[in-house]
């Protein structure tokens, strides 16, 4: 575990050991849908977290005050430096603020992680639940892109990362929820293109089963928490592993970093090779857990 001499509390975050070669020293990065609660992170936390170790300033952005300091209590017991921000996303003006505040407390931003979202359970078909997932999932990445683009571009440039699903590829998720991550990886295409020449990059990162609270709890499934079913996805995947949302925020770290330098309008799928093979191929492997 990473630890800094602080003890953390019987509920606070997890955090594995994690790499200090602080390449991201000095940049600003806004993290949506950043809160957490309980030891298990999301990947909201986990990017916050491993951002903030590689030594980024970073926005906690969430609508949850409560679980926005959750994360800011971890990055602090890492020695990292963040502020906690709390808005809701999907009005526009809230997202100029966040932008506003960014670079009034950090003089800049660099990264845009657009992870906030919801996935709930959609067999009612209301027009309400798919409203409230195309707004928060779709028109709030789109929203929060727009607040930090003047500021990218005046400073020569900037990465923005789009946090889809791989709904966006494969049916199951639910139709709100799939037409909403579909379209991230779509505007991610639209935004690299438009915003190139300003040397502002966008991607996608795709998590297929990884191990947080928001996909545990899916209500699509019956019982997604349970052991059964997590050994199950854990085995609709080539590796036949549960992954969790470290693997996706180390997918996060390589394109908010420069290593990443000549990589833009791509979406790279965190899911254990799930969408890169047939699913007959699985079915006997599935079944046995």
């Amino acid at each position: 575990m990473y630890t800094t001499g602080q003890t953390p509390n019987s509920d606070s975050l997890e955090i594995p050991e994690l790499p200090g070669d602080r390449r991201l020293e000095g940049r600003t990065a806004i993290v949506t849908g950043a809160g957490s609660a309980g030891t298990m992170g999301g990947t909201g936390s986990d990017i916050a977290l491993l951002l903030a170790s590689q030594g980024a300033n970073v926005v906690v952005l969430d609508v949850s005050e409560d679980r926005a300091r959750h994360t800011l209590e971890a990055v602090e017991r890492i020695g990292g430096r963040a502020y906690v921000h709390t808005a809701d996303i999907t009005v526009k003006a809230n997202c100029e603020a966040v932008a506003a505040r960014a670079l009034d407390e950090f003089g800049g931003i660099d990264i845009l992680v657009n992870n906030a979202a919801i996935a709930p359970g959609e067999q009612e078909n209301l027009e309400s639940m798919w409203d409230a997932i195309i707004a928060l999932n779709l028109k709030a990445p789109k929203l929060m892109s727009d607040a930090v683009l003047p500021h990218m571009k005046a400073a020569g440039g900037g990465s923005i990362i789009h946090i889809s699903s791989i709904a966006g590829f494969r049916a199951g998720g639910g139709i709100g929820y799939s037409a909403a991550k579909g379209g991230l990886i779509a505007m991610a295409k639209a935004q690299a293109f438009e915003y190139g020449q300003s040397a502002i990059r966008v991607n996608t990162v795709a998590p297929g089963h990884v191990a947080i609270p928001m996909g545990l709890g899916f209500k699509g499934w019956d019982g997604g928490g349970t052991d059964r079913m997590r050994s199950r996805r854990a085995k609709a995947t080539m590796l036949g592993t549960e992954g969790t949302g470290w693997d996706v925020a180390f997918a996060v770290l390589y394109l908010a970093s420069d290593e990443s330098r000549y990589v833009t309008g791509h979406t790279i799928p965190v899911d254990g090779g799930t969408t890169a093979t047939m699913p007959i191929m699985l079915a006997a492997q599935i079944e046995s857990a």
